[in-house]
C-alpha cells in the first residue's frame, strides 16, 4: 500500500539498531582483548564501512547467526592497513577512526564518496594534530585525510567550542593510547555514547556536568574489558515513523526498545510541545543507556512551536522530519541556530527550504533560522524532491506524502541504505 494523504500509522514498531552506538561499539570492542558480542548491530552501509575499517587494521570480526563476535586488539596495537580505507558517506566513521588512528604508529589514507569529500574535517584534525599526529587534508579542510599516527601521543586538555559528539569522541578514542591524563571540556552537551560505553567496559573515566559545561577526565591505566552488548533502537531513525504517527489524528503506534538517551530525544520534547500524544513506558537502563517503549495515540492536529538554538544540538538529525511536522501544524514554527545543518551530508537547511517551497509550504531562512508557516490544509505536492543523496532529506520528504494532495516524486531512493535500509519495508507494514 502506498503512503499518501489517506494514510495513518498503526501497529507495533521495532526500530533498527542505533547508528551512533553501532559505530562506537564496533570501535571500542575492537580495542578490548578477547571476544565481545554485539546483537542488533545496524547493518547499514555507514556502519558496515566502519566494520570493514576495523578489519583492515587487524581486528577480527565474525558474524555468527545474528550476533557479531569481535576479537579486539589492545590500544596501540592496530595493524598497518595495506590499502586506503573507504568510509563511503559516513562522517561519523571517518571522524571517529581519525581519532583512534592518530595515537597509533601507522600511516593511513581515509577516503569517502563525493558527498563526504565536501564535508569539513579540520574541526576534528586540528585537535588530533596537537597530540603529535601528522595530518594532511585536501585544501586543508576536506577528505581524503592522510594520517601518520604517533605511538607517543601527548596528553592534553581540550576545549570543544563547536557542539559535536564526533569531535569529542575522536579525541577520546585517541586517548585510549595516550599515556597520562586527557581532559575534555564541552561548552554544550552532545551525545555521550562513547562515555557510557567506556564506563561499561571498565575504563578509568569520570564525567561531570554543570549548568554551563561538561567535563570528561580520562586516565589510561585500565584495559578495556570485553562486553556483550545489545544495540537499542535508533531514535533518529524512529523519528520518521514517530512523527508520521503524530501527523495524523487516528494513528496509533507502539515503539519497542528505543534508545532514550537525553542527548538524543530532544525531538520527542518538541513533538510533545506541538501536541504529539506520546507516552513513555517500560523505562530501563542497559549498559549506562536509558531504553524504553513509546505509545503514540494521536487524537488531535499539531500546533506550531519555536525551537531555541540551545536545543538544536540535541535534535540536529531530526530537523528535516520536524520541518514536515511544522508544515502541517497550525501557525508559525521557528527553528533557530541551524548553522550545523549546512555542513551535514548536504546543506540540509537549504534543501529543506527549497523542497518545502516545491510542495507548497511557505518558509524562509534568516541567517541560520528557519521559519515555517504551517496549517492543517493539504499541500499541493507533486514535486520532484531534490535530496542530493542525503538520506534524512529523502526520508523526511517521503513522509511528506501524508500531507500532500498528490504524492511527491523522489528519484533514486538508494541513499537510505547509509542509515536505514529497511525504511520502506517498515513503513509498508505500518500504514493503513
Amino acid at each position: 500500500m502506498p503512503l499518501n494523504n489517506l494514510s495513518k500509522i498503526n501497529g507495533t514498531y521495532l526500530p533498527p539498531g542505533d547508528k551512533s552506538i553501532s559505530h562506537r561499539i564496533l570501535i571500542l570492542s575492537g580495542q578490548a582483548i578477547g571476544k565481545s558480542e554485539i546483537s542488533n548491530l545496524l547493518e547499514a552501509e555507514d556502519v558496515i564501512n566502519t566494520l570493514r575499517a576495523m578489519k583492515l587494521m587487524g581486528v577480527t570480526i565474525k558474524k555468527v547467526l545474528n550476533k557479531y563476535h569481535v576479537f579486539g586488539l589492545p590500544p596501540g596495537g592496530l595493524f598497518q592497513p595495506n590499502q586506503s580505507i573507504d568510509f563511503g558517506n559516513s562522517g561519523t566513521g571517518i571522524r571517529l577512526l581519525s581519532g583512534l588512528i592518530a595515537s597509533n604508529n601507522i600511516k593511513v589514507n581515509l577516503i569517502g564518496d563525493s558527498s563526504l569529500s565536501k564535508r569539513p574535517m579540520r574541526r576534528v584534525t586540528e585537535h588530533l594534530s596537537k597530540i603529535g599526529a601528522v595530518i594532511e587534508l585536501k585544501k586543508n579542510i576536506y577528505p581524503p585525510i592522510k594520517i601518520k599516527g604517533t605511538g607517543n601521543s601527548v596528553p592534553l586538555n581540550f576545549n570543544i567550542t563547536i557542539p559535536s559528539a564526533q569531535i569529542k569522541s575522536a579525541i577520546m578514542l585517541s586517548a585510549l593510547n595516550t599515556n597520562g591524563r586527557v581532559k575534555v571540556k564541552e561548552f554544550k552537551s552532545t551525545r555521550d555514547h562513547t562515555e557510557n560505553m567506556l564506563k561499561s567496559m571498565g575504563y578509568n573515566i569520570k564525567v561531570k556536568e554543570d549548568s554551563k559545561y561538561r567535563y570528561i577526565d580520562m586516565i589510561n591505566d585500565k584495559q578495556l574489558k570485553t562486553i556483550k552488548y545489545t544495540v537499542p533502537g535508533d531514535p533518529s531513525s524512529a523519528a520518521f515513523l514517530i512523527t508520521a504517527a503524530c501527523l495524523k489524528p487516528g494513528s496509533k503506534l507502539i515503539v519497542k526498545n528505543i534508545l532514550l538517551n537525553k542527548t538524543r530525544v530532544g525531538f520527542l520534547k518538541t513533538l510533545k510541545s506541538m501536541g504529539g500524544n506520546i507516552k513513555i513506558t517500560n523505562r530501563r537502563k542497559i549498559h549506562n543507556e536509558n531504553v524504553a517503549d513509546l505509545k503514540i495515540a494521536q487524537n488531535k492536529s499539531l500546533n506550531s512551536t519555536t525551537l531555541k538554538s540551545i536545543d538544536v544540538p540535541l535534535q540536529i538529525d531530526e530537523i528535516p522530519i520536524l520541518s514536515i511536522a511544522a508544515s502541517f501544524a497550525k501557525g508559525l514554527s521557528v527553528f533557530k541556530g541551524l548553522k550545523e545543518l549546512t555542513v551535514k551530508e548536504s546543506n540540509r537547511l537549504k534543501l529543506i527550504h527549497e523542497n518545502l517551497k516545491k510542495i507548497g509550504v511557505k518558509s524562509k531562512i534568516q541567517k541560520f533560522d528557519l521559519y515555517i508557516y504551517g496549517n492543517h490544509e493539504l499541500k499541493k505536492g507533486d514535486a520532484v524532491i531534490r535530496h542530493e543523496n542525503d538520506h534524512r532529506i529523502l526520508m523526511a520528504f517521503f513522509i511528506a506524502n501524508m500531507i500532500c494532495e498528490k504524492n511527491n516524486i523522489i528519484k533514486d531512493k538508494s541513499c537510505v541504505k547509509t542509515s536505514y535500509p529497511t525504511f520502506f519495508k517498515h513503513i509498508s507494514k505500518l500504514i493503513n
